[in-house]
C-alpha cells in the first residue's frame, strides 16, 4: 500500500514539474519573441529615423515612392485582406483622413499579395478612393521592420519616421502622431 501511495506522489510530482516547465518554457519563448520584435523595430531604420526608400506600383497602375510624399506626412498602413482586425483599422484610417483631409496622404500596403481586384473591392467597401493602395513587391514591410499585419507607420513631411506601431493602433495614438508630424517644420 505504501508503495502505491509513493508511486502516486511521484507521478503527481512529475506532472507538476512538467506543468511548471511548460509554463516556464512558454514564458521564456514569449519573452524571447518580445525581445526579438523590439530589436527588429529598433534596427529597422537609421538612428536619425530617415525612412527607407521604396518604389511600388499602385493597384490603379501608378508608381509611388518615398519621394512621392515629400512635403506632407503620409500614413503607411500595412495590411492584408485575411487580417481580422484590418476592417476596424480601416475605419480608424478613414477617420484620420477625414479629420486631416489633404494635409496627409494614405498609402495602403498589402503584405500578403492579395489580388488587385480583391484589394480594389476592399478599398471600395471599407476605405476611400483617394487612398493609394499597392501590393508590397519592394519588401517595404521588411525595410520598415514590420513583423505584424495591421501595422501603421507615419512619415513626416521630411521623410522621417515619426510613428511606428506594430499591430492595430488606436485612433488617439494615430491622431496624436499625425498632429505631431504636421507640426514639424519642413527642411528645404
Amino acid at each position: 500500500m505504501e508503495e502505491a501511495v509513493f508511486k502516486m506522489k511521484k507521478i503527481e510530482t512529475l506532472s507538476t514539474l512538467k506543468s511548471r516547465f511548460r509554463n516556464n518554457a512558454l514564458s521564456v519563448a514569449l519573452l524571447f519573441m518580445i525581445l526579438i520584435t523590439g530589436a527588429l523595430n529598433e534596427g529597422a531604420f537609421a538612428e536619425d529615423n530617415k525612412a527607407p526608400d521604396f518604389r511600388l506600383d499602385t493597384i490603379d497602375g501608378k508608381q509611388v515612392s518615398l519621394n512621392s510624399f515629400k512635403g506632407k506626412p503620409v500614413l503607411l498602413w500595412f495590411m492584408a485582406l485575411s487580417c481580422p482586425s484590418c476592417a476596424a483599422q480601416a475605419d480608424i484610417v478613414k477617420q484620420i483622413k477625414a479629420e486631416y483631409g489633404g494635409k496627409i496622404d494614405i498609402l495602403v500596403i498589402d503584405m500578403l499579395g492579395d489580388t488587385k481586384a480583391d484589394l480594389q473591392n476592399f478599398i471600395s467597401n471599407k476605405g476611400s478612393p483617394d487612398w493609394k493602395t499597392a501590393i508590397d513587391t519592394d519588401r517595404v514591410s521588411i525595410k520598415y521592420g514590420i513583423t505584424v499585419v495591421d501595422s501603421t507607420v507615419i512619415l513626416d513631411g521630411n521623410g522621417n519616421i515619426a510613428y511606428k506601431n506594430l499591430g492595430p493602433a488606436s485612433f488617439q495614438s494615430v491622431k496624436d502622431a499625425v498632429s505631431k508630424s504636421l507640426s514639424i517644420p519642413l527642411v528645404q
